[in-house]
């Protein structure tokens, strides 16, 4: 990882953990919990108002590193809590995704999809 995304990395993370009381906090007043201590210290609060679209549930109420074994390699890998937070927040992305490929395979299959449009006469987006 570059010094510059690992600077993005870190300020994003800061960020998340000085509002980890707020999230608690709206977390308990909309009753997806019932107490503070349902959240582990080693992760990250949902923020509510950045995952529920309107009328909607939440599958979990705090992001926590997720071990899985990649699809294509069979390597042991990890989604850590700020990157789910990112991908779910940030890209809005569906609650009910999750990762199947390793960061070596993502890349080989994002080369793969790039070489196929190529090929058939599309251009790159």
């Amino acid at each position: 990882m570059s010094k510059g995304r690992r600077n993005q990395s870190n300020q994003r993370l800061r960020k998340v953990i000085d509002e980890r009381e707020r999230r608690i906090r709206l977390l308990l007043e909309r009753g997806l919990i019932q107490d503070a201590s349902e959240i582990p210290d080693d992760s990250i609060p949902v923020d509510p108002d950045l995952v529920l679209p309107t009328n909607a549930c939440i599958p979990a109420v705090c992001y926590m590193d997720i071990e899985f074994r990649c699809a294509d390699c069979g390597k042991p890998d990890f989604w850590s809590a700020g990157s789910q937070q990112h991908y779910y927040e940030i890209l809005k992305a569906s609650p009910y995704k999750r990762p199947k490929r390793c960061y070596e395979c993502r890349q080989k299959e994002l080369a793969r999809k790039q070489q196929a449009r190529a090929d058939s006469g599309h251009e790159a987006t």
